[in-house]
């Protein structure tokens, strides 16, 4: 995750509450994530009785009939699926949703059931319809972006249909009170969008944006074939070489694509994806910028916070869950900076102005001073950037590769850290505390 750097805090940070690693960029952190929203694979069972199987083949028949019209952009088949009982505004979104889409290079857009127990629809909610039957199905919605999407990834939809003449059609699809569902939303939720098709080395990346966004949608897509590049580099070509990057235009937006967590913080950017499973294409990667960095972001700096995402991209699939948050940082931020000829004080200004006033620091970062905001923060990100810069300068950019695949292997314990460091640089973690801590005070100097 890329952060935009808040203001200095007036207190006086001491190392003790560091645990500090780095990232920082004039303004940024960042991250990779599990996309926030829960992957649910449809199955299909046979069903108990002929009225049960005559329900879910008159629902998938509407769900097929919805994504052909929204992918198709057919206004009057659209129509057509809208239950008479619904919103008028309903159908307006579903049109406006339609028309966005048209300019987004899909190779794949469909609605599926998901065998999940029933829930009741309220009598609240599904008397007021006077329908034959009124159901809240578990639905998932299944797209894929021509290039970057070599499998399709799934969000969830929160429907409610209604059966009227043995003919099933939508009624909504925002939350039910007393159905726990929440509908995902995209970026042509979210306004007109405008894609670029970039080639880069792995095929075709793709960048989706809105029209006022039209400035960090060009310069994300002219950065990105170097950026791709510069990332294979470093950590080798065993990754698509491809990326789908969003540009939100909200903080709405954000939100629903990058997860609840990013709304309100100063996040710039992030990399999200569907739940890793061993062996298995990762899939529903995207690197999610906010809306914040259209006026935060430089050139420099975007190029930085790109290749640092897509380090986090080309790494995910060989990335556990709950890994310290100082290496999957400390690594990517490297990656970012690396070959920008910056100067130590202009990655990690924060860093060496504490280092020059109060001495070098003695512990790694723990993973809550990464989101704790403000100095504490940037502290966390730019030491985190320190640790690896100094291993790569040190002991070559192969042993920091090799303490990657060490740590970044799910949560670590002081031991099986201190093991990861002998294999990687031979020292124990005392004396590579020392021997970093020394080095960033020669840099800070």
């Amino acid at each position: 995750m890329l952060s935009i750097r808040g203001e200095r805090s007036a207190e006086k940070p001491r190392w003790a509450r560091l645990a500090v690693v780095v990232l920082s960029v004039l303004l940024g952190l960042s991250a990779c994530s599990t996309d926030p929203v829960t992957d649910t694979e449809p199955t299909t069972t046979t069903a108990v009785n002929p009225y049960e199987a005559q329900r879910r083949q008159g629902v998938e028949d509407l769900l097929r009939r919805w994504a052909d019209a929204v992918r198709s952009n057919d206004m009057a088949a659209l129509e057509k699926t809208i239950d008479p009982a619904a919103s008028p505004e309903f159908l307006r979104s579903e049109i406006r949703r339609a028309a966005n889409l048209a300019s987004v290079p899909l190779a794949d857009w469909g609605y599926d059931l998901v065998d999940e127990p029933e829930v009741p629809v309220p009598s609240a909610v599904a008397t007021p319809l006077n329908a034959a039957d009124v159901w809240a199905p578990s639905v998932v919605l299944r797209y894929a972006v021509t290039g970057p999407d070599t499998t399709p990834t799934r969000r969830p939809v929160a429907l409610l249909l209604a059966q009227r003449d043995d003919e099933w059609r939508i009624v909504s699809d925002t939350d039910i009170a007393g159905v726990d569902r929440t509908t995902w939303r995209g970026p042509w939720d979210f306004g007109p969008v405008i894609a670029r098709s970039v080639s880069t080395s792995g095929g075709t990346s793709v960048v989706l944006g809105h029209p006022d966004q039209s400035l960090l949608i060009d310069r994300v897509a002219s950065e990105l074939p170097a950026a791709v590049d510069a990332v294979s580099d470093f950590y080798g070509d065993d990754w698509p070489q491809t990326a789908l990057i969003f540009t939100s235009g909200s903080v709405e937006e954000f939100a629903a694509s990058a997860g609840p967590a990013t709304a309100g913080t100063d996040v710039a950017a992030v990399s999200v994806s569907d739940s890793v499973v061993p062996g298995q294409t990762v899939t529903g990667q995207r690197v999610v910028f906010s809306a914040a960095a259209l006026d935060r972001l430089t050139d420099t700096t975007t190029r930085s916070v790109l290749r640092h995402e897509l380090t986090h991209v080309a790494a995910r699939s060989a990335t556990v869950d709950g890994s310290p948050t100082w290496v999957l940082e400390g690594f990517a931020d490297y990656s970012g900076y690396r070959g920008s000829g910056a100067d130590f004080d202009r990655v990690a200004p924060t860093l060496s102005r504490v280092v020059a006033e109060g001495g070098p620091p003695t512990v790694f970062p723990e993973d809550s001073d990464f989101g704790a905001g403000g100095v504490r923060s940037t502290l966390a990100y730019e030491s985190a950037w320190s640790v690896f810069a100094f291993a790569a300068a040190q002991f070559g950019e192969p042993a920091l590769r090799s303490l990657y695949e060490q740590l970044a292997t799910g949560p670590k314990t002081a031991s099986e850290v201190d093991s990861g460091l002998k294999s990687a640089t031979g020292l124990s973690t005392g004396v590579f505390l020392q021997a970093w801590g020394s080095w960033v005070l020669r840099q800070s100097s």
